[in-house]
């Protein structure tokens, strides 16, 4: 075998200053993507998104997005509407009126109950609004007896302009409306102010006839007159009021008596049945 056979050949000799040809580049092996890297490629789409619809709707660039824009692993939320401002006003307005009317509704309640509790019983001070309804059933609204209740007319009546003719008024079943007609006046009401006003002794008046009286009252209903009843000799320091018919409430609180009927007396002739002690 020659010393040549299979040998390599020799390396030519390359001129000075050439350049060896470029080698190929070697493969990399290829990089896993993260989850959090395509969370971030996710936000980073939902920003220029953002960015999009900011310039549309006119808004200056990096304006904050509105809370819940960006969510992770989701699409891109667009910004909520902000209700116009009249929908704002009457919202705003509709709010107070409401909190108003809760709390005039509270004040109104207290007041009632405390009225009621610390008033109730005060029985010359109710209209004869609160009469009605059952009321006496619970309450002291008229007189528990029967002569008071005559009383009353005569003391309210001399009370003048002080006087409330309500007062008067809620004593009568009807509320007055046949003791105004009998004595000539358009209702109860004008009856009371048009009496008052000839009230000459105010003192006199109010006690010309008695609280009660020694008399047994025969059953639930009784006539009490002014002529006869009185217990000065007469009715003084003012004119007479006729004859009332009065009747005890049934299952009210106490007994209370109400006035059922008025007619009108001739003139007294200043003398009374009543005793006098």
């Amino acid at each position: 075998m020659a010393d040549n056979e299979h040998q390599p050949p020799a390396p030519r000799d390359e001129p000075p200053g050439s350049v060896p040809p470029a080698q190929p580049p070697a493969l990399r092996a290829p990089t896993e993507v993260t989850p959090e890297q395509v969370r971030q490629f996710q936000e980073f789409q939902q920003f220029q998104e953002l960015m999009r619809q900011q310039a549309e709707q006119g808004l200056p660039p990096g304006t904050p997005p509105p809370q819940g824009f960006l969510q992770p692993w989701g699409p891109a939320q667009p910004p909520a509407k902000r209700p116009s401002a009249p929908r704002r006003f009457l919202k705003a307005v509709a709010g107070k009126i409401i909190t108003g009317v809760v709390v005039l509704l509270i004040v109104v309640a207290a007041g009632y109950f405390a009225i009621d509790y610390f008033f109730g019983e005060n029985r010359d001070q109710l209209p004869a609004s609160q009469t009605g309804g059952g009321k006496t059933e619970d309450n002291l609204v008229l007189e528990t007896n029967p002569y008071e209740a005559v009383r009353k007319i005569y003391h309210h009546i001399a009370n003048g302009e002080d006087g409330v003719p309500e007062q008067v008024c809620l004593r009568f079943q009807d509320r007055g409306e046949k003791f105004a007609a009998d004595l000539g006046y358009g209702d109860c009401t004008q009856a009371v102010r048009g009496l008052a006003a000839k009230v000459t002794d105010s003192n006199a008046y109010a006690e010309s006839m008695p609280s009660y009286t020694t008399k047994t009252v025969p059953g639930n209903e009784i006539r009490i007159s002014s002529c006869d009843d009185n217990v000065r000799g007469g009715i003084q320091g003012g004119p007479p009021l006729g004859a009332f018919t009065v009747k005890k409430i049934e299952g009210s609180k106490g007994g209370q008596w109400i006035i059922t009927d008025h007619e009108n007396e001739p003139p007294c002739t200043n003398t009374s049945t009543l005793p006098t002690s």
